[in-house]
């Protein structure tokens, strides 16, 4: 189930344990008693069972005993020493996968599906809901009403003076509100707004558009990026293996000098021209031993494993065209991320504009109120709807000047992107050449490669009869050397070239 899973952490482990397990039983169970009987049995093999194990060992089988422990040795080591095998496609599957700069992009896209679903709560109402307790030490309303009288009319104008009588009233202390409970729940509703909700929500909509395409685009530089990065490592190996062979050229022509210098039929010259050639070549290996590993570094950092010095890359540059594929200019622009962005770019600009002129419309809003307010032991329920209409007149001055503006920005994008259209309609042009330039460079390699051997072959020949002398050998080593290294990079430059174009002309995969 681990390694069915395909997980990132538990299919390796997984797969360590389901075969060390089972390497470790055949081990275990044959190899290791075959083995252990081979060298401890003193009997034949035909009455002798393989699990037999005699007492003791005779002297004479001791060899038989080392034999078997160098094997076990040997396997174990071989077991552990096994380099990690990569093929492009399997680094191109480990980068889609574990590269930071691709999960960065993941994590945008996810944030701005998240910004689009927000923007689209904005169609439903909005609706709060508050609650308030107060509770005072003392009485919010306190005072005294002294004692008064009050005259007493009965309503007749002849007699008003004598039949007014007087009522009194004596003091009263009041004493009120000491707490207070409110709680309401209130509703609205945008009815309308100038379309800023729709042209929000269309924003929002760009805005996850556009964080696809650059993951897209943040996707196939990653890939491109691995292709430099493998064929890099490629083209370095095989210098290596030229460099090796060079290596051993020169140690045969050191030793033979060597021996023509003792019998004196070289000069000591001629030997310390081999041994200062075999010297620059010790350098040369050095740093170019160095430059693998950096490399090899730099490609396990990107495709997000751990570093192996022992890694192996084993496919090797393939040159089977001659020239790229013709497609049309614009078809190619059209197809590619960042005019496509810089297009979404312009719409957002011109919703933008079509926003700041919707803040400078009335807005509409339908709503509705429900309140519940305890005081003075008393419980009262209110509830009541409105409407709200609110027209920016002062706003207007203003916001005439931010139309403008944003008419500017809108005139920006589009001259962005044509700027844009034509820089690419240029890249693919040099992408193109590039390829181009390529397969002929590898051509004219081959050629070179060819004439650079025959060269060789008749300058040592001239050197074993005596015409002449070391210097012209070493120069022809030198330059079949070197023949074979431009090889070797103007094959991995077509890949690069080739891997660039397609990324020019948006069909990289």
């Amino acid at each position: 189930p681990m390694i069915l899973s395909r997980s990132s952490l538990w299919g390796p482990v997984g797969t360590v344990i389901c075969f060390g397990l089972l390497i470790s039983m055949i081990l275990t169970l044959y190899i290791l008693p075959i083995l252990y009987s081979l060298a401890y049995t003193d009997k034949p093999k035909s009455q002798n069972s393989p699990f037999d194990i005699p007492p003791k060992l005779p002297k004479k089988h001791h060899h038989k005993t080392a034999l078997a422990m160098v094997l076990v040795s040997f396997s174990l080591f071989a077991a552990r020493a096994e380099a990690q095998t990569l093929s492009l496609d399997s680094c191109k599957q480990l980068a889609i996968k574990n590269n930071k700069k691709i999960i960065e992009a993941s994590f945008e896209v996810e944030a701005s599906g998240e910004v689009r679903k927000n923007t689209y709560t904005n169609y439903f109402p909005k609706v709060s809901a508050s609650a308030m307790a107060m509770r005072s030490p003392d009485y919010l309303i306190k005072g005294t009403i002294s004692e008064m009288n009050l005259p007493v009319y009965d309503g007749d104008p002849a007699t008003l003076e004598a039949a007014t009588q007087f009522a009194y009233f004596p003091s009263m202390t009041i004493n009120a509100i000491d707490y207070l409970n409110r709680a309401s729940v209130s509703a609205a509703l945008p009815i309308y707004a100038g379309g800023q909700i729709r042209n929000g929500n269309r924003l929002a909509a760009i805005g996850e558009d556009v964080s696809l395409k650059q993951q897209a685009m943040t996707t196939t530089d990653v890939l491109v990026r691995t292709d430099q990065l493998y064929w890099t490592i490629v083209s370095l190996n095989e210098k290596l293996k030229t460099l090796d062979s060079y290596r051993s050229l020169l140690d045969t022509l050191n030793r033979d000098v060597t021996n023509y210098n003792k019998a004196g039929l070289a000069q000591k010259n001629d030997l310390l021209k081999v041994q200062l050639k075999q010297n620059e070549l010790q350098s040369n290996r050095m740093k170019l031993v160095n430059g693998i590993s950096l490399t090899k570094r730099a490609l396990c950092q990107h495709i997000g494993i751990a570093f192996d010095s022992t890694l192996v890359l084993n496919d090797q540059p393939i040159v089977s065209t001659s020239d790229s594929n013709p497609v049309s200019t614009n078809e190619a622009v059209a197809s590619r991320p960042e005019y496509q962005m810089l297009n979404k770019a312009t719409e957002a600009e011109e919703l933008q504009l079509k926003m700041t002129r919707g803040e400078l419309m009335p807005q509409l809003a339908l709503g509705a109120m429900a309140a519940y307010v305890d005081i003075a032991s008393s419980g009262n329920t209110q509830k009541f709807a409105f409407a709200s209409l609110s027209i920016p007149i002062s706003d207007w001055w203003g916001g005439s000047h931010k139309i403008k503006q944003q008419k500017l920005m809108v005139e920006k994008a589009k001259n962005k992107l044509s700027e844009t259209s034509e820089l690419l309609a240029l890249q693919i042009v040099q992408t193109d050449n590039e390829v181009n330039e390529s397969f002929s460079q590898v051509q004219l390699a081959q050629k070179s490669v060819e004439q650079a051997q025959e060269n060789l072959r008749i300058t040592n020949d001239n050197y074993r009869s005596g015409n002449i002398g070391i210097s012209d050998l070493l120069e022809a080593q030198a330059l079949f050397q070197s023949s074979n290294d431009n090889l070797t990079n103007s094959r991995c430059n077509y890949q690069i070239a080739m891997s660039k174009h397609l990324q020019a002309i948006g069909k990289y995969e």
